[in-house]
């Protein structure tokens, strides 16, 4: 291969290479990639409510924002349109990451990821950690977890922020707003992760990250872009231009590769653009165009593959060294510079050739010449400099800086030796831009267009309609319009026709014949689906049938049934046979077979009751009768012996209180009475609960009776009712007044208005409070009413005071008399006749008077 023939296939490798990259760069279908509307969240009719999220109002009114509820449920992107976001990423070796965020303070969560599908891990995931005050990106290179941070990022503030990330290559810019943060390198270039065939194991995925990863808060407009420069999107935000600090010409992202420089800086938006006179026939047929160069882009892009993948083998076979440059058919080394003619310099950058003019400074005379071979003027000598005049100055500023205005130079003369003829100050007029004669506008909508045509001809599809904000156009900062430029809505037109499929086959059925040829059927139903809307039916059959059983027929001694029902029979091609075993509870030899009585053969294979085998012979088999009244257990049937031996029933006493057939209080304990006890058993209410036990209520003061009325059965009191003191015990539920209020707390307990505390009879009715003796008791409940006796003891307990009764211990002897006046008897026996009786004697043996 000759020196020419390597450089034709050069040429070819670069200008397809080339050509490829600027169809990607002008296919701008993909420049804005917004992910909350690639998973459907921002259509018509969602609803406030999706998947993990909640539709919130954010700083921006024209877009939606997102209040992350639950990150784990928000769907992944779909992979056709991650497939879209890889190759916009290979297109321009990088991206522009957008989006605004309000996050919990001091929390730590992830904005998006890359997810493996198998559940393995993350390859590429971007975190704000609030705790640390950074955002983190996570790689995943060669199997290994990498993090590159870019600190002092105060994001997790719980406000709102808007940042912008521009990853090119190996290299990383954050903003925040307006302000820059630091620089990160990544170790590998970032098309190196996000590798082209990534959609087939993993998933983009919004909010979610891994353990305690996900992000808590608030997002808004999450957008990758592409097709524009980073200093026009922070232009587009308000920012003052700072190009000095921007990554421009070594990684362009001006949507073509290194290769390639273009002036377009757009980017991709919703919003309609102005569109002026035009009718709306002439947009429709303009629309349709195209779609139809959008059809012959896509054919074309596809052609461009194919020949770039074979330019990439041709520069394999050339072996062309990376970085290096073609230019007028000379090859030329990455950073190598060169000049094209005497105004045009050119470098080689990446295999990028980047020529510019040469910028030639203003000359201070009026006589400035090019020299040959040279690109920028020189001033030389004046052939007229005897005339005393010296070169004239610069040019003034403009005198305005708007309108027209005007500028003026002057010179000096040696009138000392010369005349001079002419002017010493020379005027021209200035224009350096028009003056701003607007004034500031708010923007209106124009009116809606007509709706378009529906966008199927069968069945939904939707309409269209938009509007201009150029009624007026904002400007000098005034308001954009609020509210859709476009607005759609469903159509409906007649059903789409749907054309019948076959479902499948059923199962072949059973042949007509077991020997001797037969047939056999299936069939099919036209309904998968059913033809609809005058789709066309199902061609074909729908039965199909086979040939079965073709053997011949052998002569079958078995076919007059000579064994028993049940028992096998086996014939023989010479027309002889052979009955089996009989069949289970049968006995015989096949031929006649008699029932088993395993009643009989088992006597204890059912439960015995007082003396009775509660067991059933059947033919064939047994079973066996339920459990007895108050026995539980199971009810076992067979057809053998063996069957009877081996699952014999048993039956147990029941126990309500264990089985779980008791209907006591879950507050209540169960008593088991015994099996032949009716009842079975009793409940009885734990402590702090009073009941019958089949009711039970709280019990405060544990004295057996409920804080409230308990509904127990008909007519029945036993600790039911309400107790009359609640918070104090008081089991005999005594109440002397009647008032439903217990005496153990009734601070009136006679009702006479005097509380208990101040009533000389607190248990009997005594308003007057009379106390004839003075001794605080009144006299409606004084033993002694006229005897002053404050303890009202009463030793014989008849209603009398000891104070004023005539015999004290109420043996019939009066106390002047009785020997023993605090003691009963009736003998008045004194054994040793020192006049105290022996029952009160201390020493009833021995004279002791005095005791």
């Amino acid at each position: 291969m000759g020196p020419a023939t390597a450089l034709c296939l050069l040429l070819l490798v670069l200008g397809g290479s080339e050509t490829k990259r600027t169809a990607e760069s002008r296919n701008d279908d993909n420049s804005v990639f917004d992910l909350f509307e690639l998973i459907g969240f921002m259509r018509k009719g969602a609803g406030r409510r999706a998947p993990g999220v909640y539709l919130v109002k954010g700083p921006e009114s024209s877009s939606p924002a997102y209040r992350i509820e639950d990150a784990s449920r928000i769907p992944a992107v779909p992979d056709s349109k991650f497939q879209d976001l890889l190759d916009a990423i290979h297109a321009e070796k990088g991206f522009i990451l957008l989006a605004t965020l309000r996050q919990a303070k001091k929390s730590r969560g992830t904005l998006l990821s890359v997810e493996q599908k198998d559940g393995s891990g993350h390859v590429f995931s971007l975190v704000s950690n609030g705790k640390a005050g950074s955002l983190d990106l996570s790689l995943s290179v060669d199997g290994k977890q990498q993090l590159v941070s870019v600190e002092d990022v105060l994001l997790a503030t719980g406000h709102w922020k808007n940042i912008t990330l521009f990853v090119q290559e190996d290299r990383a810019q954050l903003y925040v707003g307006c302000e820059k943060m630091e620089n990160a390198e990544l170790d590998i270039p970032i098309q190196n992760i996000f590798t082209r065939d990534l959609a087939s194991s993993a998933r983009l995925r919004i909010a979610k990250g891994g353990v305690n990863d996900n992000f808590q808060g608030l997002l808004q407009n999450v957008r990758f872009v592409f097709g524009t420069t980073l200093e026009t999107i922070l232009r587009n935000k308000g920012c003052s231009s700072s190009t000095s600090a921007i990554i421009t010409l070594d990684n362009p992202v001006n949507g073509s590769s290194p290769a390639i420089r273009t002036n377009y800086i757009g980017h991709k938006t919703k919003d309609i653009q102005a569109v002026c006179g035009f009718s709306c026939d002439e947009l429709t047929n303009m629309f349709v165009e195209l779609k139809g160069l959008r059809s012959m882009v896509t054919t074309l892009q596809d052609r461009v593959r194919k020949v770039t993948e074979e330019n990439e083998i041709i520069a394999k076979v050339v072996q062309i060294t990376p970085g290096a440059c073609i230019h007028n058919g000379v090859l030329h080394k990455n950073k190598e510079e060169w000049t094209i003619d005497s105004c045009t310099e050119c470098t080689c950058q990446n295999s990028a050739t980047i020529c510019r003019k040469v910028s030639c400074p203003l000359m201070p005379c009026s006589n400035a010449t090019v020299p040959d071979g040279e690109c920028c003027p020189r001033c030389w000598p004046s052939d007229y400099a005897d005339d005393g005049w010296s070169p004239w100055s610069e040019w003034t500023s403009c005198s305005v800086t708007c309108g027209n205005g005007i500028q003026q130079r002057g010179r000096s003369c040696d009138s000392l030796n010369n005349r001079c003829e002419g002017s010493s100050v020379q005027t021209r007029t200035c224009h350096l831009q028009e003056c701003d004669k607007r004034f500031k506008q708010d923007g209106g909508w124009s009116h809606w267009s007509p709706w378009s045509s529906c966008s199927v001809t069968c069945g939904t599809g939707i309409i269209t309609r938009i509007r201009l904000c150029n009624s007026p156009v904002p400007q000098l900062n005034g308001k954009p319009c609020e509210g859709e430029a476009r607005e759609n809505k469903a159509c409906q037109k007649d059903p789409c026709p749907i054309n019948g499929n076959w479902g499948p086959w059923s199962p072949w059925d059973a042949c007509t014949v077991t020997c001797g040829g037969g047939l056999q059927k299936r069939s099919r139903l036209c309904n998968n689906p059913e033809p609809q809307y005058g789709g066309k039916t199902c061609i074909g059959e729908a039965r199909g049938t086979q040939v079965c059983n073709k053997q011949d027929c052998p002569i079958d001694g078995c076919l007059s049934n000579p064994c028993f029902a049940g028992a096998t029979c086996t014939s023989a091609p010479d027309g002889s046979w052979k009955c089996g075993a009989c069949p289970a509870g049968y006995h015989g030899d096949g031929i006649h077979c008699q029932d088993i009585d395993e009643c009989k053969e088992v006597p204890d294979a059912c439960f015995v009751f007082n003396g009775v085998h509660r067991c059933e012979n059947t033919e064939p088999g047994y079973n066996c009768l339920p459990c007895p009244p108050r026995f539980t257990g199971t009810q076992p049937f067979g057809r053998s012996v063996e069957d009877a031996m081996s699952n014999k029933q048993v039956c147990k006493p029941r126990n309500p209180c264990t089985d779980g057939t008791h209907d006591c209080n879950k507050n209540a304990k169960c008593n088991y009475l015994g099996h032949f006890s009716d009842p079975m058993y009793r409940c009885e209410c734990k402590p702090g609960y009073a009941g019958n036990g089949i009711i039970c209520g709280e019990d405060t003061d544990l004295d057996g009776w409920p804080n409230e009325n308990l509904v127990c059965v008909a007519n029945a009191t036993y600790h039911c009712k309400k107790d009359n003191c609640p918070n104090l015990p008081n089991s005999g539920q005594e109440d002397y007044d009647k008032d439903g209020i217990g005496d153990a707390c009734d601070s009136d307990d006679d009702d006479d208005g005097i509380p208990d505390d101040r009533d000389n009879c607190p248990f009997i009715y005594n308003p007057q409070q009379y106390d004839y003796d003075r001794d605080d008791v009144g006299d409606r409940c004084d033993n002694c009413p006229y005897n002053h006796n404050p303890d009202q003891t009463d030793t014989d307990n008849n209603g009398e005071g000891d104070a004023c009764a005539v015999d004290i211990d109420g043996d019939g002897v009066l106390n002047e008399r009785d020997n023993c006046q605090y003691v009963y008897n009736v003998d008045q026996r004194d054994t040793d006749l020192d006049g105290v009786g022996d029952q009160c004697d201390n020493c009833p043996l021995e004279h002791n008077p005095d005791q």
